[in-house]
């Protein structure tokens, strides 16, 4: 590359390269060493790490995980959207090396903190586009990354959905600014709609009403109505193309689910009970963790930070009546943070019991991520004012606050041993208090030098930076475990304890189903690609659940348990096989059905939960007997004997050759659900639901073949709707458009 070429490139990169210095540094734990890990709680290291490794192997494979038979008999990955199997950021940790075919531990953390680098990258393009000028834009990309939701979240399937905000907002303002408004309205859509593909659900649920109800307030002045409708019209019709992949089949799964919560299992026209809202919301008294380090930590932190609280007061302070940017976004943060205090807030009252979806997001402390998006807002605008427009009353008023609080901080701190039993409630400590006291000092003393021009412009701002990473950096990261410490890390060191289980397992003939005990608490069968009949998660089929709640012996056998994991068997007849090095054993049960057999009997349920009932306490053999509802196919009687001389089951196929003696049905223990197609010899045949929950189809008499394979219409329906709206995008980004009036 030419000289030129080169620092051209270095232009362009230097200060997203500085944003994401900041983050790593910010992160250092995790990027800089293999010394601390954050995948030591219940949720990592038990259901999301080991639902990482069927994603990756599938990616890997070019295709999307869209069939997960490593979960309760075989349920859609795509549909539970948890997973995050169609984001992007999955398709970048594919990319990482393996070791013994699993995804590493370190590389899952070295994403984890290039998700916070992107998100930092991304807020820093919002606030160039804000005209921050390079210095503020990058303190405020620093602190999007780091800062209250997005630094203490450690569900990287809560993360990912969330990173996608400054994006939105970037040409969300610009079509509100009129700048070509229907393609910035477009592509603001696009994000969105990305965003719904990213993994959990809450965050967008909650940036779509945030978008909506800035649409709603551009709408009000009737001289701009229509324009409003209609940018914002269009702008939803892109995000409902693009999210079509992910929101379609989660639709499809959630109707025919159920998702614990705290209240018990509830299905999809039970509403989630409003006490687990009031359970999962920020707390009056944890305002004060805005400012002060040590709040609830996880994702419930509200932390924003003296300097980014100082910055974001200098924007409001100086810009609120001339700047329609700063009032929006301090309408954000109030608006948000009011949402995450619904146990507090009679106004989210109304939205829980009449908008759609609210009442399924049941953690309204998730809206603090835009709360933590609107004060980095604010704070990167507050930068700008302070370096570009300096006031010296402004500036001496703002260093003897923050010099008062400081002071008065460490008074606090000071007397927090003599008094601790009356701060307890508060959830402060001396070292939190006396750091906050610290930053705001320091922070006086570098307002106090700019203000007196002892020192430049790109000194401010590089102590100012410091400080951000400083003050970010000691509330993130403290309860993150040491690598070698046995007690911090059991849950996930139990993924690798256990490989000789998986190795002894992988030499056994298919096909094979294990259930496992508490004893091994991680999800066994997608850590190891090994067909589960258990698994950690947060829902599962209802016709499932209906078989008995957790499984008996007779529909455990049904379904081809052929393995138990466990120190002690769970029934009796089971054959100790295998030991591994943890003392857990592998028990093998001989009674277990194969994975496909034949019937010539029928029995007929006049209901579903009849069905279930018979299922459960009915005493025909479920070996030579089907059960289905309403209808049954005529099936003859005959001597000869039926013969089923191979199989192979796939994760989204499975093959099976049947030698016949007379027209009778072929059943496979995988779970029914849409989606499902059966062939016979190369012809399309039905799927009946026997059992009220696995698959069988009809087979005359001879040798035949019998194919079936997951082609869900909701996903490919929605594949060609989310291309429709990513197309739509584009053509209208290559289309002339003229600037339309500022709506905002």
């Amino acid at each position: 590359m030419k000289p030129m070429g080169i620092r051209r490139l270095l232009h362009l990169l230097w200060q997203p390269a500085l944003v994401m210095l900041g983050v790593i540094t910010v992160f250092w734990k995790l990027a800089l060493t293999k010394q601390y890990t954050f995948l030591d709680n219940n949720d990592l290291a038990n259901m999301v790490v080991p639902r990482l490794q069927p994603a990756i192997y599938t990616i890997r494979h070019w295709s999307i995980q869209l069939w997960n038979p490593y979960e309760y008999f075989g349920q859609p990955s795509i549909g539970q959207v948890q997973p995050g199997v169609t984001s992007p950021f999955t398709f970048l940790l594919a990319l990482a090396p393996l070791h013994n075919g699993h995804v590493q531990f370190f590389y899952i953390q070295l994403w984890f903190v290039f998700i916070h680098c992107l998100a930092g990258v991304f807020a820093w393009l919002l606030f160039r586009d804000l005209q921050c000028s390079a210095g503020p834009s990058i303190i405020g990309g620093i602190l999007y990354a780091t800062m209250g939701y997005y630094g203490n979240t450690e569900w990287p399937n809560n993360v990912q959905p969330a990173i996608l905000a400054p994006l939105v907002f970037l040409f969300l303002l610009r079509s509100l600014r009129g700048r070509a408004p229907l393609k910035n309205a477009a592509w603001s859509g696009v994000m969105l709609g990305i965003s719904w593909l990213c993994g959990h659900h809450d965050p967008p649920v909650m940036m779509s009403y945030a978008v909506a109800a800035i649409g709603m307030a551009t709408a009000v002045p009737r001289a701009t109505r229509r324009q409003a409708a209609l940018r914002i019209a269009v702008l939803f019709a892109a995000m409902g193309l693009v999210a079509a992949v992910q929101i379609l089949p989660a639709l499809e799964y959630g109707k025919l689910s159920t998702r614990w919560t705290e209240t018990g299992g509830k299905t999809w026209n039970e509403r989630v009970q409003f006490p687990e809202h009031e359970h999962a919301s920020l707390k009056p008294p944890d305002l004060i963790h805005i400012v002060i380090p040590g709040g609830a930590g996880v994702y419930s932190d509200p932390f924003a930070g003296v300097v980014a609280i100082s910055l974001a007061a200098i924007a409001i302070w100086s810009g609120f009546r001339r700047r329609k940017e700063i009032r929006l976004f301090t309408a954000l943060a109030i608006g948000s943070l009011l949402w995450a205090m619904a146990g507090s807030d009679v106004l989210y009252g109304p939205l829980y019991a009449l908008a759609p979806l609210i009442e399924k997001t049941r953690e309204p402390i998730v809206a603090l991520f835009l709360f933590a998006f609107a004060i980095a807002a604010l704070a990167a605008i507050g930068a700008e004012v302070l370096i570009s427009d300096p006031e010296p009353p402004r500036e001496s008023k703002i260093v003897r606050t923050l010099v008062r609080a400081g002071i008065v901080v460490l008074i606090l701190a000071f007397l927090l041993n003599s008094v601790k039993p009356a701060l307890i409630v508060a959830g402060l400590s001396m070292a939190p208090l006396s750091m906050a006291a610290f930053i705001a000092l320091l922070l006086a003393g570098v307002y106090h030098a700019w203000s007196r021009q002892l020192i430049g412009r790109k000194t401010a701002l590089v102590f100012v930076g410091l400080l951000v990473v400083m003050e970010q950096g000691n509330e993130i990261g403290g309860d993150w475990a040491q690598v070698h410490d046995p007690n911090r890390n059991k849950l996930i060191n139990s993924l690798v304890e256990t490989q000789d289980l998986a190795d002894w397992l992988s030499r056994q003939p298919n096909p094979k189903r294990v259930e496992k005990s508490t004893d091994v608490a991680f999800n066994f069968g997608d850590w190891n690609r090994i067909d589960s009949a258990n698994a950690y998660g947060a829902s599962m089929l209802t016709q499932t659940i209906r078989l008995s709640g957790w499984w008996t012996e007779r529909i455990g056998r049904m379904y081809g348990e052929n393995y138990w994991l466990g120190r002690t068997p769970d029934r009796a007849g089971l054959q100790d096989v295998f030991t591994g090095k943890s003392g857990i054993k592998i028990w093998y049960d001989p009674g277990a059905f194969p994975r496909a057999w034949t019937v010539h009997r029928i029995v007929v349920a006049p209901n579903e939960w009849n069905a279930y009932d018979m299922m459960n306490t009915g005493d025909f053999d479920l070996r030579t007997t089907a059960l289905t509802v309403h209808a049954k196919p005529s099936l003859p009687t005959c001597d000869g004997a039926d013969k089923v001389t191979a199989i192979d089951d796939q994760p989204t196929s499975l093959f099976v050759q049947v030698d016949m003696a007379c027209r009778g049905m072929l059943v496979v223990s995988d779970n029914f659900f849409p989606g499902w197609n059966a062939e016979l010899d190369g012809n399309a045949v039905d799927i009946w639901k026997v059992n009220t929950a696995i698959r069988g189809v009809i087979v005359p008499a001879g040798r035949h073949t019998v194919t079936m394979k997951y082609r869900p219409v909701s996903v490919y329906f929605g594949f060609l709707l989310t291309l429709v709206g990513l197309s739509g995008a584009i053509v209208l980004q290559r289309r002339h458009e003229t600037d339309g009036p500022a709506l905002l």
